[in-house]
């Protein structure tokens, strides 16, 4: 062999193996991405849940930001909290009614009547924006309050 035929072998190895590393990278990258993302879809689900199963109990109810990212769901009636949304890695931001949802009944002057309403739930990084999920549904339950 001479020293040309093993400079070629060497740099045709060297080029497989850096081909190679760079596909592993990229796929270990990939796959931090998306495991983060789906950690993210699964926390709006459990909220989601959570707040169908409140939506279903609780006769009047609200939701609040306790602080950026995080969030509260109290019962209207006695201020009791019965639920809390925090991460220490991500953040929450809840869309849907502002005022005291009020599930069965006829609300008084300062709450509206839902027995179904539209949420949207995102959840991002603390830190950075992306990578996001945003979910969109609508919490409802049998109209008990009408007859």
């Amino acid at each position: 062999m001479t020293l040309v035929e093993v400079l070629a072998t060497l740099l045709l190895s060297s080029l497989v193996i850096m081909l190679i590393w760079t596909t592993v990278a990229i796929s270990m990258k990939y796959n931090i991405v998306e495991s983060k993302k789906l950690q993210m879809q699964q926390d709006a689900n459990y909220m989601i849940t959570d707040i169908q199963r409140i939506h279903r109990k609780y006769d009047c109810y609200k939701i609040t930001e306790k602080d950026s990212g995080s969030w509260e769901v109290q019962d209207c009636e006695n201020g009791k909290v019965i639920s809390v949304y925090t991460s220490s890695i991500y953040k929450y931001k809840v869309d849907g009614p502002v005022n005291k949802i009020y599930t069965k009944d006829e609300p008084p002057l300062n709450g509206s009547y839902y027995p179904s309403y539209d949420l949207s739930i995102k959840v991002s990084d603390l830190t950075k924006e992306k990578p996001f999920v945003e979910i969109e549904t609508t919490i409802s339950r049998i109209d008990e309050g009408k007859n």
